[in-house]
């Protein structure tokens, strides 16, 4: 399926179109891990299926949540008495063709070792496609997980972070730039969260992946997305949340982030490496983890970095102190 954004034709622009995609965020105060919080999820998503789009086939445009890592699932399949902050999961999509997922699982394997992060295992995430309607099925792709732990030169979950974040460049800069890798997505790799997605409606989530709906499976908060396309085509990698955000609408600032960007990356000497079809909100996300990660900004800061204050109506210019 194409991923090509719409062109422009007769009265038609497609830079203005605008959504209304459900979003959610739910979290424990105390920060207890339980499994509730996805049961809550699920209930929550039920009601919000108005605010995704969805085919005559009834294929939803995608859906997904964004989950921190549960400590008590992942020591339970690996068999490892795993320490919070000391381990990462990486989900990836991966092609149907097996030739190019023998390519995309090397590649991946390959990158980890690399960088010296210890694969623990490495799995199918289990699916229940029977929840979705029948004309989904063609649109799905699989799901593959890597699960490693921390090495021992690494001083804190942050430095750990910032060795993944190295990796996921180096994994997305062959990914998306070499056909043999073609298919190859990240819908995270992380420390801190994981994050799960494909073409569904938003009451399809928790169901379809079944490490959700595992009584083991205990997080202490997430956010969720349900998409309802306009400026992009409803493809699997585009559906959301990202890896840092879920965004309800598009960004009248995106152009200029882009440039700034693309300035940054020139004087650094480095190059922004970018997935075929990309909406405003995965570059937003992209722009986000880079200032948190390159530039050790605080979330905050680097979301309100990323939005130039209103200047329109303001009738003179105030000059700033020395």
């Amino acid at each position: 399926m194409s991923t090509k954004k719409p062109q422009s034709y007769g009265l038609y622009d497609p830079t203005a179109g605008s959504d209304s995609c459900g979003v959610g965020f739910i979290t424990r105060k105390d920060g207890e891990q339980t499994h509730e919080i996805l049961q809550m999820a699920h209930s929550a998503l039920c009601t919000v299926p108005h605010r995704g789009g969805m085919s005559a086939e009834g294929v939803g445009d995608g859906a997904g949540v964004n989950v921190d890592l549960s400590l008590q699932f992942f020591r339970k399949i690996t068999g490892q008495p795993l320490e919070a902050g000391r381990f990462g999961v990486g989900n990836f999509f991966v092609p149907k063709d097996a030739e190019l997922r023998a390519n995309a699982e090397r590649l991946v394997d390959e990158t980890l070792s690399s960088f010296g992060l210890p694969v623990l295992m490495k799995r199918d995430m289990p699916l229940d496609s029977s929840v979705t309607r029948p004309a989904a099925a063609q649109f799905q792709l699989p799901i593959l997980q890597w699960i490693f732990t921390a090495p021992q030169d690494v001083v804190d979950q942050n430095d750990f972070e910032k060795r993944i974040y190295r990796a996921l460049l180096t994994i997305e800069a062959r990914a998306f730039t070499e056909s043999e890798f073609g298919g190859l997505y990240p819908l995270s790799l992380s420390s801190r969260t994981q994050v799960f997605k494909a073409r569904l409606n938003s009451n399809e989530v928790i169901p379809y992946f079944k490490d959700l709906t595992d009584p083991d499976h205990q997080v202490r908060g997430l956010f969720f997305h349900t998409r309802f396309s306009t400026n992009t085509d409803p493809h699997t990698t585009m559906a959301q949340p990202f890896r840092l955000m879920a965004h309800n609408g598009e960004l009248n600032t995106d152009r200029k982030n882009r440039i700034a960007e693309s300035a940054l990356a020139l004087a650094r000497g480095k190059t922004i490496v970018r997935p075929k079809g990309q909406s405003d909100s995965s570059r937003l996300d992209q722009s986000i983890h880079s200032r948190l990660m390159e530039d050790d900004l605080d979330l905050i800061t680097a979301v309100v970095s990323m939005m130039p204050p209103a200047w329109e109506k303001r009738q003179r210019a105030v000059a700033r102190s020395a």
